[in-house]
């Protein structure tokens, strides 16, 4: 089969548009990872010490010996600001300021009402939310060794975040991809009686005995489905009120295709491809 390749042009807003979805899918992965890596807050009383971690992959952990609380006490707050860390629905983690407090860091499960710790070895007071706030205050108090996790939130957006941003990040780089690679993979096949065009994902074949063929210029394009950016055109368009295919990287001197399907192409040797397709058996009406 003849081979026949379109012409590739440097592209300033295809290439602009690649840098600038490349960063939206490291943003995007950034973003996703640090959600995956957010665990669950525990607090843990062993050996004499005090270790809460936050479950938050930038907000780390805090462990104070008991000996060194000077504090303890269950308050009820309002207006916090995060400063640093995370705050979502089920996982506040990080430094935060309060009216009542001053910046403060916490563990806590975003619920108002917090067990308040202050130690001598720690500069910032730090909020915690087991479930039974007095209850561990006590056991504190007393050294009693208890372990304790925090139940997941039930929603919110960390769990849309992951459902939404991973396939989202698919869709973004398959973009990225038929924007660089697109146009040097797609080509123009003629022989065996058919034409085929190849592109990134796939190719499309159509009998060429008795179609037809010829240069063209087409009138305004109309995308229904497929991808319109600059240097690359491949998908379902309406063009003179007629629903046709175009694989093309340019799109003011094309071939236009009619046969099984009304197809646009742009091959760089638009009278070669004219003729191998009258080779095939289509009717072409060649460039004078």
């Amino acid at each position: 089969m003849r081979e026949f390749r379109p012409p590739i042009r440097r592209s300033i807003a295809r290439t602009v548009l690649m840098v600038a979805l490349s960063l939206l899918i490291v943003l995007m992965g950034a973003v996703t990872v640090l959600v995956l890596g957010m665990s669950r807050p525990t607090y843990a009383i062993s050996n004499g010490t005090l270790a809460v971690r936050s479950g938050d992959l930038l907000s780390g952990a805090r462990t104070i010996r008991l000996s060194d609380v000077t504090d303890t006490r269950v308050a009820t707050l309002t207006g916090g600001r995060r400063t640093a860390g995370t705050a979502i629905p089920g996982l506040c983690a990080g430094r935060f300021s309060y009216p009542d407090l001053g910046a403060v860091w916490q563990a806590t499960n975003c619920a108002t009402t917090v067990l308040v710790v202050r130690a001598r070895s720690e500069e910032l007071p730090l909020l915690i939310t087991p479930p039974d706030l007095a209850g561990f205050a006590d056991a504190m108090r007393a050294g009693t060794e208890m372990a304790i996790t925090l139940p997941p939130p039930s929603s919110g957006p960390a769990r849309l975040i992951v459902i939404l941003l991973g396939p989202l990040v698919v869709v973004v780089s398959a973009l990225v991809a038929l924007l660089g690679l697109g146009p040097h993979r797609m080509r123009y096949l003629v022989g065996d009686g058919v034409l085929e065009v190849r592109t990134l994902f796939g190719q499309k074949r159509w009998s060429a005995a008795g179609a037809r063929a010829k240069a063209h210029t087409p009138s305004r394009l109309w995308r229904v489905a497929g991808t319109a950016a600059p240097g690359y055109y491949s998908g379902l368009y309406r063009e003179s009120g007629r629903s046709t295919r175009v694989y093309a990287t340019e799109i003011d001197r094309v071939l236009l295709f009619e046969g099984p399907a009304r197809v646009l192409l742009s091959p760089e040797d638009r009278a070669g491809m004219l003729g191998a397709l009258q080779e095939q058996g289509a009717s072409v009406e060649h460039e004078a």
